[in-house]
């Protein structure tokens, strides 16, 4: 516990305040997409968790980090689902919502990448967002897909998906994952062509802007740690 206390960087959701996540987490959203998923620190089980809803929605909330993998390598964090759709499908872009999700966006430099995946990242950085990761892992919680498994975003393979848990759930889930093993299964060539990236942010999300899906998720503390 002392050591995961050590390398804590992440803004906690239990000893803030109710109401808006505090700071530095904000809400990034697209302009394109006018209903915007909701974030807020409620009181949940004698503690305070961020409560999360989407409804036939998309927006991000993010936390952006300078983390250093080999120093704080194990990612960890609890979360339940407790309302979501089954219309939803990750495998094609009109199905592609999810009612919770952690993602991982790594400072990976374009010079890493193959000139194919880099000219696609710099267009779709001109296209839709500056600041598009090279590389990122989101862990999701779906409605059907088993634990386990792993597919690239409908969008980007530069977005890798692995599945923690499916279905709705009465009770908090506990996630252990080892972020230096899970890049290596993400993206092997760059894994093996340098050293691991820095994690440049963290990402919490759900969304149902494909599907009109709604969605009730909650989140207790995410932690960055050494072990």
């Amino acid at each position: 516990a002392a050591g995961a206390a050590a390398a804590q960087s992440i803004a906690a959701f239990s000893t803030a305040a109710t109401g808006a996540p505090p700071a530095p987490w904000r809400i990034v959203t697209l302009p394109k997409i006018p209903k915007h998923t909701r974030f807020e620190i409620v009181a949940r089980d004698d503690t305070r968790v961020l409560r999360v809803q989407a409804d036939g929605s998309y927006a991000n909330l993010l936390h952006e980090l300078r983390a250093d993998l080999e120093a704080a390598p194990i990612l960890r964090w609890r979360w339940r689902v407790e309302a979501l759709s089954a219309a939803t499908d990750l495998t094609r872009k009109d199905g592609d919502d999810v009612p919770a999700r952690l993602c991982v966006l790594f400072d990976l430099p374009l010079a890493r990448l193959s000139f194919a995946d880099r000219t696609a990242v710099r267009l779709r950085r001109a296209l839709f967002d500056p600041d598009l990761p090279a590389a990122a892992i989101c862990y999701v919680w779906d409605a059907r897909l088993a634990p386990g498994t792993w597919l690239p975003n409908a969008y980007t393979d530069r977005v890798r998906m692995l599945v923690l848990q499916n279905g709705a759930a009465a009770e908090w889930r506990e996630e252990r994952r080892d972020l230096r093993a899970d890049f290596a299964r993400a993206f092997p060539a760059e894994a093996a062509s340098g050293p691991l990236p820095r994690v440049a942010a963290i990402g919490i999300s759900a969304d149902g802007d494909n599907t009109g899906a709604r969605s009730l998720a909650f989140f207790g503390d995410v932690l960055l740690a050494r072990e």
